[in-house]
């Protein structure tokens, strides 16, 4: 729990990847790191199914997650708390996703870029990425 809202630090980090030194690619790494943090314990009690490992990272995330996996890729769409997310060119929950996937499971996963480019889309008010899935 924090003494401000989330906004308030979304947009912190957002002025500090515009402005600043903060780089996408740290923003990744962290992600990843918190995911490994928050999944030690229970990624040596065995590998899960996916199903399980995105229901864990969405757990642990408090956020409401949909997900369908078509061939080699996992596309998952979150309801955001706020309309407009101001992280959306640097957002972290792909490369947290991933990190679960690849600790918690027996499949590897990456996150890939849409067509246009980004990491994370928006439509229909909500947030959407896609993993790169492998192994099994």
């Amino acid at each position: 729990m924090t003494c401000v809202s989330e906004d308030f630090l979304a947009r912190i980090i957002s002025i500090l990847y515009q402005k600043l030194t903060l780089s996408a690619g740290q923003i990744a790494i962290a992600s990843r790191v918190l995911a490994q943090e928050a999944f030690e314990e229970k990624a040596k009690e065995g590998k899960r199914s996916l199903d399980e490992a995105i229901r864990l990272a969405t757990h642990y995330l408090g956020v409401s997650a949909e997900y369908s996996k078509e061939n080699d890729a996992l596309k998952i769409s979150i309801s955001p708390k706020q309309n407009v997310c101001p992280l959306q060119e640097i957002c972290p929950l792909p490369f947290f996703y991933s990190e679960a996937i690849n600790l918690l499971s027996e499949w590897k996963s990456y996150p890939i870029r849409s067509s246009n480019n980004k990491l994370v889309e928006t439509s229909s008010g909500k947030c959407f990425f896609q993993l790169r899935l492998y192994g099994d």
